[in-house]
């Protein structure tokens, strides 16, 4: 894995929905507040299925020009399923969508943006917007997520790295879960730390399995936990998670990526442990949590 600290997100994409309808459709179909989104502020979300499955994940943005305009930007392959998924109800409101698949999308460490950018000030707000670049700060990530124009992405592109393991590494140190094509409609946002991320807001009205997340949170008596992990071993996404030496499923992993000694990975486990190993079903190995 080379650490560039600037990682072109070749990987992602971006749907665009725009007119003024676009807030209130956005507001009854994903996790986020709509409400809360504005230039200075962007907001982690999701789309979920009825049955409250997550269908993808991304970061939503708001246009700085102060039209209707909103961005949803995540993994091509849940992209394109979410414009799939939303195209049945767009019909219903003055709105219109569109994906857009060549990527001006930029991981980068805070301390290349100042070289880039000066020293950028976040104070309360996650978004900065600096000339035509907007850049947007969420978690403890090391890396900013940076939105550019077409001038700049061809610059930063000469001086990126393209493997996205460092920005994959840096969402899994901060339990940080993006929805892909071998994830989507697997999970509950439980299962992946939505409910503590800020991926869901549960102040919000109703979206789409609303009623079934805000049960589980709020009638759960054991909500899972997310466990970071490593292992000599290539640990892959959806493996089973048993307790040490059963067959029983008490988890999965559910983001994971390569690094120089192997993996490292998360495992949502569904139950308490009173012991504090469990096992990987398909690599028969034992590991410690904490």
């Amino acid at each position: 894995m080379k650490d560039s600290g600037l990682v072109f997100l070749k990987n992602f994409s971006e749907l665009s929905i725009t007119g003024e309808g676009s807030k209130d459709f956005l507001q009854g179909q994903i996790s986020a507040d709509i409400d809360k989104i504005d230039e200075n502020n962007s907001s982690l979300a999701c789309l979920c299925n009825v049955k409250g499955r997550v269908i993808s994940s991304f970061t939503l943005i708001k246009d700085t020009s102060g039209k209707n305009r909103f961005s949803l930007i995540g993994p091509k392959e849940t992209i394109q399923r979410t414009e799939r998924e939303l195209r049945k109800y767009i019909p219903f409101y003055k709105s219109e969508m569109k994906i857009r698949n060549e990527s001006n999308l930029f991981g980068c460490k805070e301390e290349i943006s100042e070289i880039l950018f000066g020293d950028l000030n976040f104070s309360e707000n996650n978004t900065v917007s600096f000339q035509n670049e907007k850049l947007i700060r969420f978690l403890n990530k090391s890396f900013i997520l940076i939105y550019a124009s077409s001038a700049l992405s061809d610059t930063l592109r000469a001086i990126s790295n393209e493997d996205p393991s460092e920005w994959i590494l840096d969402d899994i140190s901060n339990k940080n879960v993006e929805i892909d094509e071998n994830t989507s409609e697997l999970y509950l946002p439980h299962d992946l730390n939505y409910h503590e991320n800020g991926r869901i807001d549960f102040e919000k009205g109703c979206y789409t399995g609303q009623e079934i997340i805000a049960r589980m949170q709020y009638r759960s008596k054991n909500l899972p936990r997310l466990y970071l992990l490593n292992s000599m071993k290539e640990v892959k996404t959806n493996m089973v998670v048993t307790k040490k030496n059963s067959e029983k499923k008490i988890g999965s992993v559910v983001s994971s990526v390569k690094n120089s000694n192997g993996s490292s990975f998360l495992v949502s486990i569904s139950k308490n442990l009173e012991e504090k190993e469990i096992s990987i079903r398909e690599l028969d190995i034992n590991l410690s949590i904490n």
